[in-house]
Protein backbone atom coordinates (compact mmCIF):
# COMPACT_ATOMS: atom_id res chain seq x y z
CA UNK A 1 0.00 0.00 0.00
CA UNK A 2 2.93 2.56 1.13
CA UNK A 3 4.91 1.86 -2.43
CA UNK A 4 1.46 1.95 -4.35
CA UNK A 5 0.43 5.61 -2.67
CA UNK A 6 3.94 6.77 -2.82
CA UNK A 7 3.81 5.90 -7.00
CA UNK A 8 0.90 7.51 -7.20
CA UNK A 9 2.33 10.67 -5.43
CA UNK A 10 5.36 10.91 -7.45
CA UNK A 11 3.12 10.72 -10.81
CA UNK A 12 0.28 13.19 -9.56
CA UNK A 13 3.73 15.03 -8.45
CA UNK A 14 5.21 14.74 -11.82
CA UNK A 15 2.36 16.00 -13.63
CA UNK A 16 1.84 19.00 -11.27
CA UNK A 17 5.00 20.01 -11.61
CA UNK A 18 5.10 19.45 -15.49
CA UNK A 19 1.68 22.17 -15.86
CA UNK A 20 3.54 24.36 -13.56
CA UNK A 21 6.24 24.45 -15.62
CA UNK A 22 3.91 25.09 -18.87
CA UNK A 23 2.52 28.22 -16.93
CA UNK A 24 5.60 29.57 -16.05
CA UNK A 25 6.82 28.92 -19.81
CA UNK A 26 3.82 30.54 -21.20
CA UNK A 27 4.25 34.14 -19.19
CA UNK A 28 7.85 34.24 -20.38
CA UNK A 29 7.18 33.75 -23.92
CA UNK A 30 4.39 35.69 -23.93
CA UNK A 31 6.84 38.20 -22.44
CA UNK A 32 9.30 37.87 -25.24
CA UNK A 33 5.90 38.08 -27.95
CA UNK A 34 6.52 34.45 -28.72
CA UNK A 35 10.00 35.27 -30.75
CA UNK A 36 7.57 36.45 -33.08
CA UNK A 37 10.35 38.64 -34.68
CA UNK A 38 12.41 35.83 -35.01
CA UNK A 39 9.78 33.52 -36.53
CA UNK A 40 8.73 36.46 -39.10
CA UNK A 41 12.57 36.60 -40.38
CA UNK A 42 13.34 32.34 -40.44
CA UNK A 43 10.16 30.83 -41.32
CA UNK A 44 9.03 32.73 -44.09
CA UNK A 45 6.35 34.81 -42.43
CA UNK A 46 7.92 37.75 -44.26
CA UNK A 47 7.70 36.04 -47.45
CA UNK A 48 4.45 35.00 -47.20
CA UNK A 49 3.06 38.29 -46.52
CA UNK A 50 4.98 39.41 -49.41
CA UNK A 51 3.79 36.55 -51.97
CA UNK A 52 -0.56 36.52 -50.38
CA UNK A 53 -0.57 40.14 -48.80
CA UNK A 54 -1.89 41.76 -51.96
CA UNK A 55 -4.59 38.94 -52.59
CA UNK A 56 -6.27 39.77 -49.54
CA UNK A 57 -10.08 40.24 -50.59
CA UNK A 58 -10.74 42.46 -47.34
CA UNK A 59 -8.03 44.64 -46.91
CA UNK A 60 -5.50 46.13 -48.81
CA UNK A 61 -1.91 47.88 -48.44
CA UNK A 62 -0.34 45.26 -45.49
CA UNK A 63 2.41 43.85 -47.76
CA UNK A 64 3.66 47.49 -47.53
CA UNK A 65 3.96 47.49 -43.59
CA UNK A 66 7.19 47.24 -41.80
CA UNK A 67 8.55 44.56 -40.15
CA UNK A 68 8.67 46.79 -36.88
CA UNK A 69 4.81 47.24 -37.35
CA UNK A 70 4.23 43.59 -37.59
CA UNK A 71 5.86 42.79 -34.26
CA UNK A 72 3.51 45.64 -32.97
CA UNK A 73 0.76 44.19 -34.11
CA UNK A 74 0.97 40.43 -32.89
CA UNK A 75 2.21 42.06 -29.92
CA UNK A 76 -1.49 43.40 -29.57
CA UNK A 77 -3.31 40.28 -30.56
CA UNK A 78 -1.00 38.35 -28.12
CA UNK A 79 -1.98 41.41 -25.50
CA UNK A 80 -6.09 41.37 -25.93
CA UNK A 81 -6.18 37.31 -26.53
CA UNK A 82 -4.71 37.46 -22.85
CA UNK A 83 -7.13 40.51 -21.57
CA UNK A 84 -10.26 38.96 -22.16
CA UNK A 85 -10.25 39.97 -26.01
CA UNK A 86 -10.04 43.92 -25.06
CA UNK A 87 -8.91 45.70 -27.96
CA UNK A 88 -8.91 43.40 -31.09
CA UNK A 89 -11.36 45.99 -33.15
CA UNK A 90 -8.99 48.48 -32.18
CA UNK A 91 -5.92 46.88 -33.67
CA UNK A 92 -4.81 48.58 -37.07
CA UNK A 93 -1.67 48.87 -39.34
CA UNK A 94 -0.26 52.31 -41.61
CA UNK A 95 -1.27 51.72 -45.18
CA UNK A 96 1.45 53.39 -47.30
CA UNK A 97 -0.76 56.46 -47.83
CA UNK A 98 -0.82 56.99 -44.11
CA UNK A 99 -4.45 55.74 -42.90
CA UNK A 100 -4.81 53.24 -40.79
CA UNK A 101 -6.96 50.20 -41.38
CA UNK A 102 -8.14 47.94 -39.50
CA UNK A 103 -6.57 44.10 -39.51
CA UNK A 104 -8.88 42.03 -38.38
CA UNK A 105 -12.38 41.79 -39.80
CA UNK A 106 -15.28 40.09 -37.94
CA UNK A 107 -14.85 36.22 -38.23
CA UNK A 108 -11.53 37.13 -37.08
CA UNK A 109 -12.06 38.64 -33.89
CA UNK A 110 -14.99 36.20 -32.90
CA UNK A 111 -12.33 33.84 -33.27
CA UNK A 112 -9.62 35.28 -31.14
CA UNK A 113 -12.79 36.11 -28.68
CA UNK A 114 -13.52 32.41 -28.61
CA UNK A 115 -8.77 32.17 -28.01
CA UNK A 116 -9.34 34.81 -25.37
CA UNK A 117 -12.29 32.93 -23.08
CA UNK A 118 -10.28 29.96 -23.49
CA UNK A 119 -7.09 31.63 -22.03
CA UNK A 120 -9.25 33.36 -19.11
CA UNK A 121 -10.42 29.94 -18.23
CA UNK A 122 -7.32 28.16 -18.37
CA UNK A 123 -6.06 31.48 -16.23
CA UNK A 124 -8.62 31.04 -13.52
CA UNK A 125 -7.62 27.36 -12.81
CA UNK A 126 -3.88 28.47 -12.49
CA UNK A 127 -4.45 29.25 -8.56
CA UNK A 128 -5.88 25.89 -8.19
CA UNK A 129 -3.11 23.92 -10.00
CA UNK A 130 -0.75 25.73 -7.78
CA UNK A 131 -2.70 25.13 -4.39
CA UNK A 132 -2.96 21.22 -5.86
CA UNK A 133 1.07 21.64 -6.18
CA UNK A 134 1.71 23.40 -2.83
CA UNK A 135 -0.51 20.56 -1.44
CA UNK A 136 1.23 17.48 -3.07
CA UNK A 137 4.76 18.83 -1.69
CA UNK A 138 3.40 19.02 1.60
CA UNK A 139 2.08 15.39 1.56
CA UNK A 140 5.80 14.32 0.77
CA UNK A 141 7.08 16.94 3.22
CA UNK A 142 4.53 15.41 6.56
CA UNK A 143 5.38 11.83 5.41
CA UNK A 144 9.39 12.15 4.83
CA UNK A 145 9.20 11.11 1.30
CA UNK A 146 12.00 11.87 -1.26
CA UNK A 147 11.29 13.31 -4.18
CA UNK A 148 11.22 10.72 -7.14
CA UNK A 149 14.34 10.86 -9.43
CA UNK A 150 14.25 11.75 -13.02
CA UNK A 151 14.44 8.28 -13.85
CA UNK A 152 11.55 7.47 -11.78
CA UNK A 153 9.62 10.36 -13.42
CA UNK A 154 10.24 9.32 -17.05
CA UNK A 155 9.25 6.05 -15.99
CA UNK A 156 6.06 7.23 -14.72
CA UNK A 157 5.01 9.51 -17.39
CA UNK A 158 6.00 7.20 -20.08
CA UNK A 159 2.53 5.73 -21.19
CA UNK A 160 1.17 9.39 -22.21
CA UNK A 161 4.07 10.46 -23.44
CA UNK A 162 4.16 7.45 -26.03
CA UNK A 163 0.45 8.29 -26.52
CA UNK A 164 1.22 11.49 -27.53
CA UNK A 165 3.99 11.21 -29.42
CA UNK A 166 2.57 8.19 -31.63
CA UNK A 167 -0.66 10.24 -32.13
CA UNK A 168 0.88 13.46 -33.51
CA UNK A 169 3.68 11.46 -35.75
CA UNK A 170 0.59 8.84 -36.91
CA UNK A 171 -2.09 11.29 -37.03
CA UNK A 172 -0.07 14.27 -38.12
CA UNK A 173 0.54 17.72 -35.96
CA UNK A 174 -1.73 19.62 -38.68
CA UNK A 175 -4.72 16.88 -38.36
CA UNK A 176 -4.05 16.82 -34.40
CA UNK A 177 -4.29 20.63 -34.27
CA UNK A 178 -7.53 21.34 -36.45
CA UNK A 179 -9.01 18.28 -34.50
CA UNK A 180 -8.61 20.43 -31.75
CA UNK A 181 -10.30 23.49 -32.64
CA UNK A 182 -13.24 21.32 -34.05
CA UNK A 183 -13.69 20.29 -29.93
CA UNK A 184 -12.83 23.37 -28.20
CA UNK A 185 -13.95 26.64 -29.95
CA UNK A 186 -18.06 26.62 -30.68
CA UNK A 187 -19.86 25.49 -33.56
CA UNK A 188 -20.71 27.54 -36.14
CA UNK A 189 -17.65 30.38 -35.84
CA UNK A 190 -15.36 29.86 -37.95
CA UNK A 191 -11.62 29.45 -36.86
CA UNK A 192 -10.16 27.74 -40.53
CA UNK A 193 -9.07 30.51 -42.62
CA UNK A 194 -7.34 30.60 -46.17
CA UNK A 195 -4.18 33.25 -46.42
CA UNK A 196 -6.47 35.20 -49.01
CA UNK A 197 -9.65 36.06 -46.46
CA UNK A 198 -7.48 36.92 -43.32
CA UNK A 199 -4.28 38.93 -42.12
CA UNK A 200 -4.11 37.63 -39.22
CA UNK A 201 -3.71 33.74 -40.61
CA UNK A 202 -0.77 35.51 -43.42
CA UNK A 203 0.94 37.66 -41.21
CA UNK A 204 1.28 34.25 -38.72
CA UNK A 205 1.82 31.93 -41.55
CA UNK A 206 -0.87 29.54 -39.92
CA UNK A 207 -0.50 26.88 -38.77
CA UNK A 208 2.93 26.83 -39.00
CA UNK A 209 3.99 29.72 -36.37
CA UNK A 210 1.90 27.69 -33.84
CA UNK A 211 3.95 24.74 -34.74
CA UNK A 212 7.43 26.12 -33.61
CA UNK A 213 5.61 28.28 -30.69
CA UNK A 214 4.31 24.94 -29.29
CA UNK A 215 8.03 23.48 -29.83
CA UNK A 216 9.46 26.58 -27.55
CA UNK A 217 6.78 26.26 -25.69
CA UNK A 218 7.42 22.61 -24.42
CA UNK A 219 11.11 23.19 -24.40
CA UNK A 220 11.19 26.15 -22.35
CA UNK A 221 8.30 23.93 -19.82
CA UNK A 222 11.45 20.74 -19.74
CA UNK A 223 13.88 23.52 -18.76
CA UNK A 224 11.60 24.92 -16.39
CA UNK A 225 10.51 21.56 -14.77
CA UNK A 226 14.23 20.33 -14.67
CA UNK A 227 15.64 23.39 -12.75
CA UNK A 228 12.40 22.93 -10.42
CA UNK A 229 13.04 19.70 -9.47
CA UNK A 230 16.68 19.97 -8.72
CA UNK A 231 15.73 22.91 -6.92
CA UNK A 232 13.18 21.27 -4.88
CA UNK A 233 15.53 18.27 -4.65
CA UNK A 234 18.19 20.59 -3.01
CA UNK A 235 15.90 21.84 -0.41
CA UNK A 236 14.28 18.63 0.16
CA UNK A 237 18.81 17.66 1.40
CA UNK A 238 18.46 20.35 3.22
CA UNK A 239 15.94 20.72 5.66
CA UNK A 240 14.49 17.18 5.44
CA UNK A 241 17.33 14.33 6.51
CA UNK A 242 14.30 11.17 6.74
CA UNK A 243 13.95 9.00 3.18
Amino acid sequence: MLIFSRSVANLVYGLLSFVISLILAWHLLLAANFFYGFWHDHIGIAENIAEVGPKNIYRSGFADTSRAERIDLFGQICEAITHQGKGLGDIGYTTANGSVTPLLHQAEIIHLQDVANLISTLQQGQPIVLALWLLVLGVFYVKSWRLPSYKQLLALNAIWLLSVGILIFSVGWVDVFYKLHVLIFPEGHQWFFYYQESLMSTMMKAPDLFLYIGVSLALVAVAIFAGLHRVLGLLQSKFRVQA
